[in-house]
């Protein structure tokens, strides 16, 4: 399993964030463990820096010195660790919440002119052949409106992955909670470490995904801006 993990460090000069990161991520070594007793899902086998950009900086931030940059053969420079008040989490989120807003309105424009939408977990309790609950969930003319958008590869907000996740229960509760909750979930990662050294994630007293990015986005947001935010992608 890969996947990233965002390390919370104190503030610290560009040239002692990789050694800090490099001891913060330590006593999660799968091989090496020492933040006794072993927890499976708080450990790696090994840990690089990404290829791809992970924290895109505030415009004007873009040639800050305290960014740290890593270059890859034959691709450009991307930051994977900075001050956070240099890392355009604003953006992230705003981006976040519109893609949602618009997600949640399309859905409901669907759901008003087809009423009556059953959640796939209904079809599950009727039939006892999960291709045939599958098949029942996918005649109903929301649904199918969905697909049938989703099919083309082009809708903004109608993909095959929406169409998995059952919209009738994605939308189910307030718009603004749904677009709270996007909006946490784009600054979030599987994993993250603190600055005191906790590794949490959602198997953290099985808190389930929803409640792990709201409580990352509000440790992120409890940090000052000194607090150098790194992403790192682990294996395990």
């Amino acid at each position: 399993m890969k996947f990233y993990t965002t390390v919370f460090l104190a503030p610290a000069s560009q040239e002692s964030v990789i050694p800090a990161l490099t001891a913060a991520l330590a006593p999660f070594d799968a091989n090496d463990y020492r933040h006794e007793p072993f927890d499976p899902d708080a450990a790696w086998d090994w840990w690089r820096l990404p290829e791809r950009a992970v924290l895109p900086l505030r415009p004007e931030h873009l040639d800050d010195s305290q960014a740290i940059r890593v270059a890859h053969p034959g691709m450009d420079p991307v930051v994977v660790a900075a001050p956070k008040g240099t890392v355009d989490f604003d953006a992230i989120r705003r981006a976040a919440r519109e893609q949602a807003a618009g997600a949640w309105d399309a859905w409901t424009e669907v759901a008003d002119a087809h009423p009556g939408a059953l959640p796939r977990v209904h079809f599950d309790e009727l039939h006892d052949d999960p291709d045939e609950a599958q098949r029942a969930y996918l005649l109903q003319p929301a649904i199918q409106e969905v697909a049938q958008a989703a099919a083309t590869q082009e809708h903004p907000y109608f993909s095959f992955s929406l169409l998995l996740a059952d919209p009738v229960m994605q939308f189910s509760g307030e718009r603004e909670v749904f677009l709270a909750q996007a909006a946490a979930e784009s600054v979030a990662t599987h994993a993250y470490v603190t600055i005191d050294g906790r590794w949490l994630s959602q198997y953290t007293n099985d808190r389930g995904w929803d409640a792990h990015v709201l409580a990352m986005a509000e440790y992120l947001d409890s940090l000052p801006d000194g607090a150098v935010i790194a992403r790192v992608w682990c294996h395990i």
